[in-house]
C-alpha cells in the first residue's frame, strides 16, 4: 500500500516567509561588509614584490622594526605607524611595516598595510622579507622606554647608532606617552611629515571623492570637480565610549595626543577641562547633546555662509542608539527658531548629511573610517572630541600637512 504525504500549506507558508525574512537580511550584511579579499590578496602581492626590489638595491642602507601596535582601533594604529615611520626617516633608517590587524575581521585578521596607508609604504619594506635583508645574526634588539620628556631624543640617539639591522623591542608610543607633553617636541617635525609623506591609498580617496559629489560637499582644500556647498564636520563619538569615559574620569586622564597640544587649549569649548574633576572629564569626554550643539554653534555664529554640516558618527547594528542622538541633533540644527535664539545670523543649518549617507558599495566597508577621517579633514570646521584618535588624526592631518587653521577646531 502506497503511504500518502500530505503537506500543510497553511503552516508551512508563514514558515517559509520567515525563513526568507531572516535569510535575505543575512546575505544582504554578508555582501554589503564582505572584505575585498582579492584586493587585499593583490596588494599583499605588490608589497613584497616592491620590498624585493628595494632591498636587492639597498644592502648598504640601514633598517628598524618596531614593536606595533595590534589589534586596536584604525586611527590608535595609524598614529602609531605614522610616528614609527617619521622616526625611522629621522634618523635615515629604512622602516619595516607591519600588516594592520583588522578586528572587524577577526582578532588576529590582517590586511596590506598598503590598501589604507600608502606613504608609510613607499621607499620602505614588509616585515614578510626582512629576514631576507636582516638575519637573525645581524638583528640588534633594543629597548628604547624613557621618561616620556626625553623619548623622543633617546630613541634617535640609539637609532642613529652604526647598527645596521635593528628591532625594537618594547612598545614606546605607549597610551601614557601619547598623552603627556613629551610628544610636543615631536609637534614641528611631524608636521612637516604629513606634509611630504602623508598619503592615503587610491581606493580610499576614489570613496572620498565620491562621497563628496554625491552629498555636494565642497572641499576646502580644492582640486579637480569640487564643487558643492562648503561645510562643518561633526565627529559625534558614542559607541561603546562611555563605558570607556567611566574608568578615564576615575584615574583623572586628559585629552590623546595631538589635542593635547598648548596652541589648542584655547579651541576647547569652555568650561576648560580640568582632569581633576571627574565631571569635568565626563563632560569633555562623552558630553551631552546640548554641548555638542553649542559647539556647533559657536562656529555657526560667525559663519553665515556655512549651512552644510556633516556628522561622523560610529552608529552600527551593535549601537542602534547612536542614530536616534543623530537624528535630535539634526532636528535641532535644522530648526529655525532654535537657530535664531542661539545667535545664528545666517539661519538654520539647510543640510545636514551624515556617515551613514556615505555611498559605500560592495567591499569597501573596511574603509569606511578613513573615508570619514579624509571628509572631516577637508571640512571648513572641524568640532571634535579630544579623547577620541579619530579627532586626534583629524586634528594633525588638518594642522599639519595642509597649514589649517586653530581657529577652524573646536574640541567639545
Amino acid at each position: 500500500m502506497t503511504a500518502t504525504i500530505t503537506v500543510n500549506w497553511r503552516l508551512l507558508r508563514p514558515l517559509l516567509c520567515l525563513l526568507v525574512c531572516i535569510c535575505l537580511p543575512l546575505y544582504y550584511i554578508r555582501w554589503t561588509f564582505r572584505p575585498p579579499v582579492q584586493v587585499y590578496s593583490n596588494l599583499f602581492m605588490t608589497e613584497l614584490e616592491e620590498s624585493k626590489k628595494l632591498i636587492h638595491n639597498e644592502r648598504s642602507h640601514k633598517f628598524v622594526k618596531f614593536r606595533q601596535l595590534q589589534g586596536a582601533g584604525f586611527n590608535n594604529q595609524a598614529q602609531d605607524i605614522l610616528l614609527f615611520h617619521h622616526l625611522a626617516l629621522q634618523t635615515s633608517r629604512i622602516y619595516v611595516y607591519q600588516p594592520l590587524i583588522w578586528r572587524p575581521r577577526g582578532e588576529k585578521a590582517t590586511v596590506p598595510l598598503s590598501a589604507f596607508l600608502r606613504g608609510p609604504t613607499l621607499g620602505t619594506t614588509s616585515d614578510a622579507v626582512f629576514n631576507e635583508v636582516c638575519p637573525e645574526s645581524e638583528v640588534v634588539h633594543v629597548e628604547l622606554v624613557a621618561d616620556h620628556m626625553f623619548q623622543w631624543e633617546r630613541a634617535k640617539d640609539i637609532l642613529n647608532g652604526q647598527d645596521r639591522c635593528i628591532v625594537v623591542d618594547d612598545w614606546i608610543f605607549n597610551w601614557n606617552f601619547l598623552a603627556s607633553p613629551g610628544l610636543h617636541p615631536i609637534w614641528p617635525s611631524f608636521q612637516k611629515y604629513l606634509a611630504n609623506h602623508f598619503r592615503w591609498s587610491d581606493d580610499i580617496l576614489t570613496i572620498v571623492d565620491r562621497a563628496q559629489a554625491t552629498l555636494h560637499l565642497k572641499s576646502r582644500l580644492g582640486g579637480a570637480d569640487n564643487e558643492g556647498e562648503p561645510y562643518m564636520a561633526l565627529h559625534l563619538r558614542r559607541g561603546d565610549f562611555e563605558d570607556h569615559c567611566k574608568i578615564l574620569s576615575e584615574t583623572q586622564q586628559g585629552f590623546t595626543t595631538w589635542a593635547t597640544l598648548p596652541v589648542l587649549q584655547k579651541s576647547v569649548l569652555p568650561s576648560a577641562l580640568d582632569t581633576s574633576n571627574a565631571t569635568s572629564v565626563t563632560e569633555h569626554c562623552y558630553p551631552s547633546l546640548y554641548r555638542i550643539l553649542d559647539a556647533v554653534s559657536h562656529q555657526a555664529r560667525t559663519r553665515p555662509h556655512i549651512r552644510t554640516l556633516h556628522i561622523l558618527h560610529d552608529g552600527a547594528w551593535d549601537h542602534p542608539t547612536v542614530y536616534l542622538q543623530v537624528y535630535k541633533l539634526i532636528a535641532a540644527l535644522t530648526n529655525a527658531d532654535w537657530a535664531k535664539r542661539e545667535g545664528w545670523v545666517g539661519g538654520p543649518m539647510l543640510r545636514v548629511t551624515q556617515s551613514a549617507d556615505v555611498p559605500i558599495e560592495h567591499g569597501e566597508r573596511d574603509w569606511a573610517v578613513c573615508v570619514d577621517v579624509e571628509l572631516a579633514r577637508r571640512a571648513e570646521v572641524f568640532i571634535g572630541n579630544g579623547y577620541s584618535s579619530l579627532t586626534t588624526q583629524v586634528i594633525a592631518l588638518r594642522l599639519g600637512s595642509d597649514g589649517g587653521k586653530v581657529e577652524d577646531v573646536t574640541l567639545v
